[in-house]
């Protein structure tokens, strides 16, 4: 069975996620709402952390063994292509309590052996791309995740929204414009433009924030 997915974005009054300053206290703190067992990231939001991750060395590691009473969530990461190689940093860090790679069967061999290295449990789901909705599965059967909350940019909110994946859309809406980046967007659609058609949404609520803030709530529409 397919756990909950819950797109969460803060952006701009034009959509934008990038080009301002973000209070990450409270946009985490408003995360925590949902109580997500796995935070789903794209590796090209992790590879545009500010500053860069730091490169692993080519120590072993144990592999992880969460708690089931540690009440943090599994880190997620789609990266069919074996790019990410800071998975010792990640692991370093007090935010999560498991680590999971989303692969391919044409991820490469050699970051299959380095996953293994640095004790990152894997899923494989798909050929060349990943198929997202066994790889959604496989974590509800796997490690038992009833909810899903998708940290990342627009590219992996648009694969879900088109797959029929997602289930609420949350935006924490800034009240400026901020007119430029174009492609920095909370939902970049993978859809052909001469294809594609509107998402219908659900309006579930509307919460004033301080400064000028909101938080805008739907439900996918199926």
């Amino acid at each position: 069975m397919k756990p909950k997915v819950v797109l969460f974005h803060a952006v701009s009054l034009d959509g934008r996620t990038t080009g301002f300053e973000v209070d990450m206290g409270l946009f985490y703190g408003l995360a925590q709402r949902w109580k997500e067992e796995a935070s789903l990231v794209g590796c090209d939001t992790m590879l545009a952390a500010p500053g860069g991750l730091p490169t692993d060395d080519d120590s072993e590691l144990a592999p992880a063994a969460p708690s089931p009473d540690d009440p943090r969530s599994l880190l997620v990461v789609a990266d069919s292509r074996g790019r990410l190689r800071s998975w010792q940093y990640l692991r370093e860090q007090p935010f999560w309590k498991g680590f999971v790679a989303l692969c391919t069967d044409a991820t490469p061999r050699d970051n299959m052996a380095y996953l293994q290295r640095k004790g990152v449990a894997t899923i494989i789901a798909g050929r060349e791309r990943i198929d997202y909705a066994r790889a959604l599965e496989a974590l509800a059967e796997r490690f038992g995740v009833g909810t899903v909350r998708v940290d990342s940019g627009g590219t992996l909110s648009g694969v879900l929204v088109r797959a029929g994946l997602a289930d609420e859309l949350h935006l924490l809406v800034h009240p400026l414009l901020v007119g430029r980046g174009a492609e920095t967007v909370f939902f970049r659609d993978p859809a052909d433009p001469a294809a594609a058609q509107p998402v219908p949404l659900r309006f579930l609520a509307a919460e004033p924030l301080a400064e000028g803030l909101v938080l805008l709530s739907y439900a996918f529409a199926r």
